[in-house]
């Protein structure tokens, strides 16, 4: 019992430092100022209050900044809040008459935090040097905030005459870098009291981002020559390797090592979330010991572990080693090429769409990236530019974030062309020796549809004489349940999951991407989340969506 409470620890100190910040805000600067300061006039220097004040805004500021990190059990964090909770005890006490249940609760939580200490154990996480920037940035506009709801509230009878919102904000701005702002006050007592108190405030704004600027906190190293030189070889001389080992060598990707670095796993922290991109790379024996360096790095920094697009080996190794879980979120569309051929009743929607498009004067050419020429690498990369439609670049665990570059010359790519010009293209990554897994298929707006089934018969054609045995396609998110939703003995949950998740397919193309991949009878292989438990799935999933920038559009696997 103990034990669940002190695991809770940091999301209930998380939840009360932001909810008691807003609270210590919102009763310095809204509660009326003037009976209760009459009754320290007397007592209290007018700079020790307007101090004491402000230090109480401050601390309310500083508990709704460093909420979040209590709550992913940040070290640093911690201190932060023990010293705010002090200060705001301290502060309160030159005002003990007038906020005993905020001189209460300070001290309560104080002991509390310090009680469970240990339960906050999590190094910080590594920064930019845009850090400093947002926390100035929060600072400021909290501290404006605030100082706005102290003139006009606080002080509201204070005031000479009924200045405007605008002079109020620039008495505050003015204020916080020690100048006298246009909003007069009926005493100069009060005047000067507002003064120091801006003042202050505007001096505590820059602790944290000075602090924050010689920290020095290194950024989350990315993946150095040296690695990428080191998953090139893995990947390349591993036969059995995944079919999305290669998206292992994005740029934007950091790797975390076996001992003997033979085996890797490549990731990238999203919102908390220490999220692997598919199946560990490398020798087979030595994955489990990349996933115990992988959790290792996770525990320092408190972030959860989690893996997008694992497949059904690399699953099995992350739920037994890291004793987690999996859930199927889609199938991989891989064709068998021996096996593919346009003849059939299966086959009849895309033998005729294939047939119609080549008697429109369609052609294509497939070809290695190193038997281009310098102008065609050129021109496709303008294309693959401008066929994007002011949409950027997008992906993480499925799809490059780089196209037909020197150290990418064994990619394939098949492009379609009309009257000597290009239409579109399919371009595929080296899976193996033998095998080649799709990263992006783009084509012009507006061309006639059919184009995208003619240039993957051909390129089954040219793996067949290539040597070329399997080619993987788009990946089809809820592939099973479309299938199951197809059958006449769907149940009525079945069919609206279905039907939601149609509706969604207008922006996303989830049907859309099933049902083009489902006309090649390819073979599916299931591609798994997998997450440490039930109560962190949602912030998996929305960690997932931001990396492979669902969020903000979509992938360029559009059909």
């Amino acid at each position: 019992m103990i034990n669940k409470i002190a695991n809770s620890a940091p999301t209930f100190f998380g939840r009360a430092a932001y909810l008691f910040g807003i609270f210590n805000i919102l009763a310095n600067v809204i509660r009326k100022f003037r009976p209760q300061a009459n009754k320290l006039d007397h007592y209290v220097p007018v700079l020790i209050n307007a101090t004491a004040f402000s230090t109480a805004v401050f601390t309310g500021i500083l508990l709704i900044i460093v909420a979040r990190g209590l709550k992913r059990r940040k070290s640093r964090a911690k201190n932060f809040a023990i010293a705010a909770l002090a200060l705001n005890v301290i502060s309160d006490a030159f005002r003990i008459h007038r906020h005993p249940i905020q001189i209460l609760i300070s001290a309560g939580l104080l002991i509390l935090l310090i009680f469970c200490r240990n339960e906050f154990y999590a190094v910080s996480d590594p920064t930019t040097k845009f850090a400093p920037v947002r926390a100035l940035l929060i600072g400021v506009s909290l501290v404006i905030v605030s100082g706005t709801f102290m003139i006009h509230f606080r002080h509201s009878k204070d005031l000479v005459g009924n200045p405007s919102i605008k002079n109020i904000l620039l008495t505050v701005v003015e204020g916080m870098i020690g100048v006298t702002g246009p909003v007069e006050f009926t005493s100069e007592r009060v005047s000067n009291t507002v003064d120091i108190a801006l003042l202050t405030m505007g001096l505590f704004t820059l602790i944290v981002p000075v602090w924050l600027f010689f920290r020095r906190v290194a950024p989350i190293p990315k993946m150095s020559n040296e690695d990428l030189e080191q998953v090139f070889s893995l990947i390349n001389h591993d036969q059995d390797q995944d079919s999305l080992g290669y998206f292992a060598t994005r740029a934007d990707k950091s790797v975390v090592w076996s001992d003997n670095r033979k085996a890797g796993i490549a990731y990238r922290v999203q919102g908390g979330v220490m999220l692997a991109s598919g199946d560990p790379f490398g020798e087979y024996s030595l994955w489990r010991e990349a996933i115990d360096n992988f959790l290792t790095i996770a525990k320092e920094h408190a972030w959860t572990p989690a893996v997008m697009g694992a497949s059904d080996i690399g699953g099995e190794v992350w739920v037994e080693r890291a004793d987690m879980l999996a859930i199927d979120i889609g199938d991989e569309a891989v064709i068998k090429v021996t096996d593919f051929t346009l003849e059939g009743r299966p086959m009849a929607n895309v033998r005729q769409m294939v047939n119609r498009i080549r008697r429109k004067g369609y052609t294509t050419r497939t070809a290695r990236i190193s038997e281009l020429s310098t102008e065609e690498i050129s021109k496709l990369r303008k294309l693959a530019k401008e066929w994007r439609y002011g949409v950027s670049e997008r992906g993480f665990s499925m799809s490059m974030d780089r196209f037909a570059e020197a150290r990418d010359a064994n990619c394939l790519i098949t492009i379609a062309e009309l009257e000597g010009q290009i239409k579109g293209f399919l371009y595929f990554v080296p899976w193996g020796d033998h095998r080649v897994s799709l990263d992006r298929m783009q084509r012009e707006r507006g061309t006639d549809p059919g184009l995208n089934e003619l240039i993957i018969a051909e390129t089954v054609e040219y793996a067949k004489e290539g040597g070329i045995t399997h080619i993987s396609l788009n990946f089809a998110a809820f592939r099973s349940l479309f299938e199951r939703a197809d059958k006449i003995s769907a149940g009525p949950i079945t069919r609206g999951t279905r039907n939601l998740i149609r509706f969604f397919s207008n922006w996303f193309q989830v049907e859309s991407l099933y049902r083009f991949n489902a006309k090649f009878q390819p073979e599916w292989q299931t591609r798994y989340v997998i997450y440490p438990k039930a109560s962190e799935l949602p912030k998996v999933g929305w960690a997932a969506l931001r990396a492979e920038k669902f969020i903000s559009g979509f992938r360029s696997h559009s059909v």
